[in-house]
């Protein structure tokens, strides 16, 4: 019982204490609230917290703290100048959040109270405000910031309440409500002035105190040109400062003022008329900067009246924007000038206005940019009725255009609006099939601004146009592209992913491919969760590296991060193609820059995009001009006397006989019915997703002589290319802008009563002045002279604002560059010289400056003086101070170049490094060039090159390299490890043996550089000679350099360095099968000798020997016989997968022996190689010199085996002379498989001039259809089963001209031999198999001469032809046919090879252009029937099966006719039944795997069960762990045939279901 007492007092206790403890947390959360409250600084919510001091009970005393919530404000103090922040999307943050993210700051104030809640008074006051302004998280230790603290005590209390009362008396006589929130008339005023000018302030404006406006910008002016004007030391650091004091100045004036400015300006005292051309664009320029309703006004009135030529106005209204306090005012003045007949007149002041117009109007009304300011609040400038009459506006001048290129052009001034009321007129345009295709995809374009106010109204908008097959593909691309610009939710990505399992088109499934892939990497925070999302849906895809192989033809998304993870800042370069299915230029292409900074991401901050339709038309013609080499005036003449006039006729009737007996329809353009169809290209500029300017290239807007030339049927001449250059006849030319690149600024109450001002500005003044004369007269020779300056200053400045005295804190950093050049070029044939002209006096060429520092100034009324100021001292990079006094390349060249200052260096060489050393100390750097009188006055630059001449060097000399090197010097344990090096070399030896080259050549490439004049003469030269031969199998040359003794480097004679490189290059094989069949035969290894030697007097000497072939470890040769045996689709496809990911040159046998290297040089190597091995540290062994018995002094040797498989990693082997280093799993910087030895298409052909390259190299990009017996791969990669006859069947044609440029055609001579014939604008060439090998007729005729075969683009091998032209390239080997025609015959070609769109759902469209699922009446409609072959044909029609396969087109090339045939299944009957397999049945359980004794019937690949049965079957089990049961799941999984069991006693029975027929998916 005691026990239990005691248990029950001590429970007791412990409940009174927690009673206690609840008590006391109510009393908190009672002294604790939040609300509402009007403050100096804004109407916020604001925290209280009450805390008491004393326990007196007559006169307690209470700490009330309170602080101001700024993210949470109804109502805000502040006042902005210049652009705000938009939103990159609508759920991410709030605008008063994003404001927040540049300045940051704190109220706290404590309140010490005295006395009873009845009756109390204040005692003292405490008050600490913190402003930080930053506009980088890398200043997050360094930021710019302001502190206010204020104390008030009490001093007495007194009863005499008179004076308050007279005071309230007073503000109710004025008619004028009080409140706590800060209110200062002038600022109002001032911001009031610049949105509305004159008209707000007829009697008097904010700045009538300041006198004399007009002769301070006068002499503002004066001075600016003074600091523009020297040639020799640039544009002055100030002279940017200077211009922003002149902007600011301006906006004070009124307009009398203003034209009083404009007509005082040509009276400025100047040197020269060039100097007046100066002022007067200065003035231009910075009236636009200014951007006030009154430099407004008088622009556009200087503009219409004709003082400023359209040009020259067209640069000022592009610098209209970021204005600093725009206003529907501004917007209607601007709208008059576009309206006005000066402008429209001239097309590009027309253009940039309505683009000017467009974005103040979404600066005004875009819902998405931070709060409003306290004048923005008094007098809000948006309201429905402008946005509504604005679209109305657009809309109406859109109706009226007809053009392709101002329809775009007002579609851009809709979008830099970004209004919603402007959605519904949009989707009319995009869901108009009949509208030009180009303005359909502006449309979409013009969406972007909204993309964060409405996302789900654009998806909604767009998601049915995106998954509209049936559309265009550059338009469902331009959707999709906007559609992830939304941050779309989870639904809308599983959409847009759904694409890559079905999408039928190529380009769409390339770009949406590439553009999720991108994206799925992206480190930005606002993007994460699509990143996340798309990773999964990406896996789900289950895209393949041959997947990826197939989509790098097609269109593509690719964004490349410079990004710090520290800091979350960085950029991203993104990369849009869009292509359409009728052209082979882009549709689309985008370079753009995004931008990371200040945690606020930034869409298309810089973007560049060029747009176009048709242009082919032009480039085509070009391409008929000159590069149709096979069909040139030699070839003409071969032909005429070849032929006659009734064999040409016998030729155009082949190609009527195509025609009219398959009844071939002309294939047109699907978009042929438009209105607009010539060529039509557009450059588009947008700065921070704003469109500024538009350069457009259409037949109207060309210079008459482009015009002519691209135009016109004949051939240009030279007098056409003398018109070109006639601009250029020394014409001397002169340009200058001065703009503001960025300007913002905000003024912010405190709680001190005064005012800050927080100002960013980037000011830019920049020229350049020449003269180009260039003339042609059996050379180009053209005289450049160039003098561009610059400079540029990034101002930070935060200041308390007062009318007596500004104080504040402030960050310059300047820039000047200053260059002056003088080039002449002359061209030659197969020669060029350059000669740059050394200037003769001193420049300065660049000088950068960085000064923080604060400062105090007087000011009475803007009267402002001379400002006193301190720099800023850096205490953590005082002693990182470095002096630089250096002459640079006095005693080398003769040119000194002079570098002075003083620059504080960074601890560390990191982004976060350099920006603190930035902006937070001083620094001068200057760059002068000092010529001196043994300075050279020239600088020529020649240079000479001879390809293609025939070689004299021996057909023999590759033979020397046989056995060049012994083995036993590398790796002997990695050598043992993979294949029989024995046999290899033999092979290789065998090769060297029996090769002779057919043709060598002779390339030959010689540069120059030296200087004339002077005390001493310098020069320079690299000469390279090289013999190849026309295969590119055999490569020999000679490098050599030589340049004269540099005096620095104690050098006394001239510099020269010798290089003799011999390589040997691997055959390139063109399908697995071959690979297969021929790899015993063919040469597959790369083997290069390179000596090299260099130096002064005495030379060091480096022998270089490379051994490159293909490594297969034993473990890999097994894995593939075993898949190789097995026999089913999935091994088959695997098998395909790790030959063709293996088949490279991936390991590398190095030997270099080395003779009198210098310190230098050893020590460069041994810094390498403790870099190699500090790396890769934990992957390294290294053994010691002990251990090394036949390496000798003076040589170095390494073995590298790259991963077959991954292509990223590789193991390395490296032998010193005192060590062995061996590196496992070395990660390569980028994915590694030199020389691969597939190339689908390819084979050993000879390149005999650059035209075969280029050639070569747009046919490896084409599109390819392959043919064999039974089996079509179609351009778009449909696969299906069509079984060639011994008629001629049309495999491809060009069905879009009147005059068809090619058809290829082709059958069977009997079960293994086919035939083909390639008619080519009236030549026909045919090729089959004879007696083993294939011959070639041209027009009938046998054709043997090799120069005949290559003038008709032939490249003859006894089991290869090619035929390659311009159209088309086609490969035949006497049993398979592979066709590749040009991205031009899109949309226009005809065949069993398909329609060609890059869309596999409208392959099969028959000679009559229907489209059709009937693949027999698809073959029979390209199959030319007659006599002869009718009956075959007829029988092969009845016999054989003609259905469509699944897969895509890489999965056949190792599934010849023969084994599809032993593998295919009958078909029962017509409903798509086959008959089952019978194979061995796998029951898994965790402990053990069962197999079934006997084969159990199965539905094969591709296929489901229809019919069923039950039976009991016999199992027989293993143990899972075992190796055994491993081997035999293995087998079973991968293959279709039964499994050989060791022991068929069986474990249990079990009744299972098994089929009785199979259907078909």
């Amino acid at each position: 019982m005691n026990v239990e007492l005691e248990q029950t007092e001590s429970w007791q206790k412990e409940r009174e204490q927690q009673d206690l403890l609840t008590k006391s947390e109510n009393q908190i959360q009672q002294r604790m609230f939040v609300m509402p409250e009007i403050t100096l600084e804004g109407e916020c919510q604001v925290t209280y917290a009450i805390n008491p001091v004393s326990r007196d009970e007559k006169l307690k005393m209470f700490n009330v703290t309170k602080t101001v919530d700024f993210h949470r404000c109804k109502k805000i103090a502040d006042i902005q100048y210049g652009p705000k922040i938009e939103k990159p999307c609508k759920n991410c943050t709030s605008q008063q959040e994003l404001e927040e993210r540049k300045l940051d700051r704190t109220t706290i104030m404590r309140h010490v109270v005295a006395g009873t809640p009845e009756k109390y008074g204040i005692k003292k006051v405490e008050t600490i405000s913190h402003y930080v302004f930053k506009t980088l998280n890398v200043l997050e230790e360094s930021p710019m910031h302001t502190i206010v603290t204020c104390r008030l005590n009490l001093v007495r209390a007194e009863n005499d309440r008179s004076e308050i009362e007279r005071e309230l008396r007073r503000i109710e006589t004025d008619g004028k409500s009080e409140s706590l929130l800060y209110s200062i008339e002038f600022d109002t005023k001032e911001k009031l002035f610049y949105m509305f000018g004159d008209e707000e302030f007829a009697q008097k404006t904010p700045f009538d105190m300041i006198k004399d406006k007009v002769v301070k910008v006068e002499s503002t002016l004066k001075k600016l040109v003074g600091m523009w004007s020297d040639k020799v030391k640039g544009i002055e650091t100030e002279a940017t400062l200077i211009y922003t004091r002149l902007v600011e100045l301006l906006r004070m004036c009124t307009v009398s003022e203003l034209e009083e400015i404009c007509s005082r300006v040509k009276d400025i005292n100047r040197k020269s008329e060039t100097e007046e051309v100066n002022a007067q664009h200065i003035l231009i320029d910075a009236l636009a900067n200014a951007g006030t309703l009154n430099t407004i006004k008088v622009l556009v009135e200087k503009v219409k009246k004709g003082h400023i030529q359209p040009t020259r106005a067209t640069r000022a209204i592009i610098q209209l924007k970021d204005l600093p306090a725009p206003s529907e005012k501004q917007m209607k003045v601007l709208t008059e000038l576009c309206e006005n007949n000066v402008c429209k007149q001239h097309e590009p002041c027309y253009q940039v206005c309505w683009l000017t117009v467009g974005n103040l109007v979404g600066e005004l009304c875009n819902d998405e940019l931070t709060v409003d300011d306290a004048v923005e609040m008094l007098k809000p400038q948006c309201h429905k009725q402008l946005k509504t009459d604005f679209v109305s506006k657009i809309m109406r001048t859109f109706e009226k255009f007809e053009t392709r290129y101002r329809k775009i052009m007002i579609l851009k001034a809709l979008g830099n609006a970004g209004l919603e009321q402007s959605v519904t007129e949009l989707e009319k345009i995009i869901r108009n099939l009949r509208e030009d295709p180009l303005v359909r995809m502006q449309a979409i374009d013009s969406l972007r601004r909204l993309r964060a106010v409405m996302p789900h109204k654009i998806q909604r908008v767009l998601m049915p146009v995106f998954q509209n097959v049936r559309e265009r593909p550059e338009v469902r691309m331009m959707a999709a592209s906007l559609i992830l610009a939304t941050f779309p939710e989870r639904p809308i990505l599983d959409q847009i992913g759904f694409t890559l399992l079905r999408e039928p088109n190529r380009q769409v499934k390339s770009y949406i491919y590439r553009a999720m892939k991108a994206l799925s990497k992206s480190p930005i925070e606002v993007e994460l969760e699509v990143a996340r999302h798309l990773k999964s849906l990406l896996k789900l895809a289950g895209v393949t590296e041959e997947d990826e192989e197939f989509f790098i033809r097609g269109s593509r998304f690719y964004r490349i991060p410079v990004y710090c993870h520290d800091t979350k800042e960085g950029l991203f370069f993104d990369v849009e193609t869009m292509f359409g299915s009728d052209d082979f230029l882009p549709k689309h292409l985008t370079t753009g820059l995004d931008t990371v900074f200040n945690g606020l991401f930034q869409k298309n901050t810089l973007e560049i995009s060029f747009t176009q339709e048709d242009v082919e038309q032009w480039f085509e013609k070009l391409m008929d001009m000159y590069m149709d080499f096979g069909y040139g005036s030699t070839k003409s003449k071969l032909r005429a006397g070849r032929r006659s006039s009734q064999e040409s006729d016998e030729s155009d009737f082949g190609y009527s006989k195509i025609i009219k007996g398959l009844g071939i329809s002309r294939r047109v353009d699907s978009d042929s019915d438009k209105k607009n169809n010539a060529p039509y290209a557009m450059l588009n500029f947008r700065y921070k997703d704003i469109d500024f300017v538009m350069l457009p290239l259409e037949e109207e807007f060309l210079p008459h002589t482009l015009k002519k030339v691209l135009t016109s049927d004949r051939q240009p001449t030279i007098d056409d290319l003398k018109d070109l250059i006639e601009i250029f006849q020394g014409r001397k030319f002169h340009s200058q802008v001065a703009m503001n690149l960025m300007e913002h600024s905000i003024k912010i109450p405190t709680t001190a009563g005064l005012p800050i001002r927080m100002w960013h500005v980037i000011p830019m003044l920049a020229s350049v002045q020449g003269q180009c004369q260039a003339e042609i007269r059996g050379e180009l020779k053209a005289t450049i002279k160039l003098h561009p300056m610059i400079s540029l200053t990034h101002l930070k400045r935060i200041e308390v604002w007062s009318p007596i005295v500004h104080t504040g804190v402030e960050s310059t950093r300047t820039m000047s560059v200053n260059i002056p050049l003088n080039t002449q070029l002359i061209i030659a044939n197969k020669t060029f010289k350059m000669t740059l002209e050394v200037p003769e006096k001193e420049y300065r060429i660049v000088h950068v400056h960085t000064l923080p520092l604060t400062y105090v100034t007087e000011q009475e009324w803007f009267q402002q003086r001379t400002p006193l100021i301190k720099r800023i001292e850096n205490q953590n990079l005082v002693h990182r101070l470095k002096r630089l006094e250096n002459t640079y390349c006095k005693r080398n060249l003769g040119m000194p170049i002079k570098i002075t200052g003083e620059v504080h260096v960074p601890h560390t060489y990191s982004y976060k490094g350099i920006i603190s050393t930035l902006l937070t100390t001083e620094n001068h750097l200057l760059i002068d060039f000092v010529p001196e009188e043994e300075s050279p006055r020239k600088i020529v630059i020649t240079g000479e090159g001879r390809f293609f001449e025939s070689s004299t060097e021996s057909r023999t000399s590759h033979r020397e390299l046989k056995s060049f090197h012994s083995k036993s010097v590398f790796d002997t344990e990695m050598d043992s490890y993979y294949e029989d090096e024995n046999k290899d070399e033999r092979q290789f030896n065998k090769f060297l043996e029996e090769y002779e080259p057919t043709k060598l050549y002779k390339h030959f490439v010689s540069v120059e550089i030296k200087t004339v004049g002077g005390r001493h003469e310098k020069q320079a030269q690299m000469e390279i000679e090289a013999h190849i031969d026309s295969e590119h199998r055999y490569v020999k040359a000679l490098l050599k350099m030589k340049r004269s003794a540099l005096p620095s480097m104690d050098e006394r004679s001239p510099w020269t360095m010798k290089t003799q490189v011999q390589l040997v290059l691997p055959d390139v094989l063109s399908t697995i099968q071959q690979y297969k069949q021929q790899e015993e035969q063919m040469q597959l290894r790369l083997v290069a000798k390179i000596n090299t030697e260099w130096g002064c007097e005495e030379k060091q000497l480096i022998r270089l020997n490379i051994n490159g072939k293909q490594a297969r470890n034993p473990e890999w040769r097994q894995k593939i016989s075993e898949i190789e045996r097995l026999n089913n689709p999935d091994a088959r496809k695997l098998y395909q997968q790790m030959i063709r990911k293996a088949a490279f040159l991936n390991k590398y046998d190095i030997s270099a022996d080395y003779e009198n290297l210098t310190p230098e040089t050893k020590i460069a190597w041994n810094l390498l190689n403790a870099l190699l091995k500090t790396r890769n540290f934990w992957q390294t062994k290294v053994e010691s010199k002990k251990l090394v018995q036949s390496q000798r002094s003076g040589q170095l040797t390494a073995t590298i085996v790259i991963d077959p498989m991954t292509h990223k990693h590789a193991n390395v082997t490296l032998k010193t002379p005192v060590e062995i280093i061996r590196i496992e799993s070395l990660t390569l910087p980028m994915k590694m498989k030199p020389f691969k030895l597939i190339k689908p298409g390819q084979m050993q052909k000879s390149i005999d001039s650059f035209y075969d390259i280029v050639r070569d190299y747009t046919v490896e990009n084409r599109q390819e259809c392959r043919v064999s017996k039974s089996k079509i791969e179609t351009f778009d990669g449909v696969v299906f089963k069509a079984p060639l006859t011994k008629c001629y069947s049309v495999l491809a044609k060009d069905c879009g001209s009147k005059n068809p440029r090619f058809a290829v055609l082709m059958k069977k001579i009997d079960n293994q031999d086919k035939a083909i014939k390639v008619m080519i604008r009236g030549d026909v060439i045919e090729v089959q198999p004879e007696d083993g090998k294939l011959v070639v007729m041209i027009n009938g005729k046998l054709e043997k001469n090799e120069k005949t075969l290559k003038e008709f683009g032939i490249d003859y091998n006894s089991d290869m032809v090619r035929i390659a032209n311009r159209d088309l390239t086609v490969r035949f080997d006497g049993k398979e046919c592979s066709v590749k025609i040009a991205s031009t015959h899109k949309n226009i070609q005809c065949g069993l090879c398909g329609h060609y769109d890059d869309d596999s759902d409208d392959e099969f469209r028959m000679s009559n252009n229907e489209l059709t699922s009937d693949l027999k009446s698809y073959h029979k409609s390209f199959s030319l029937v007659d006599d002869e072959c009718n009956s075959d044909f007829a029988e092969t029609h009845r016999q054989e099966e003609y259905k469509q396969l699944k897969g895509r087109r890489y999965e056949y090339d190792y599934d010849d006719d023969e084994t599809f045939g032993k593998n295919k299944r009958q078909r029962k009957n017509d409903n798509n039944e086959i008959d089952p397999i019978e194979k061995t049945q796998t029951m898994e359980y965790n402990q053990k795997v069962c197999f079934s004794v006997k084969p159990v019937k199965s539905c094969p690949e591709e296929s489901y069960p229809g019919k069923t049965k039950e039976m009991k079957v016999g199992f027989v089990c293993f143990d899972r762990s075992s190796t055994e049961a491993r081997r035999l799941l293995r087998e079973a999984r991968r293959s279709d045939e039964p499994v050989k069991l060791p022991s068929t006693k069986p474990s249990f029975v079990e009744t299972i279901t098994v089929p009785s027929t199979c259907e078909v998916y």
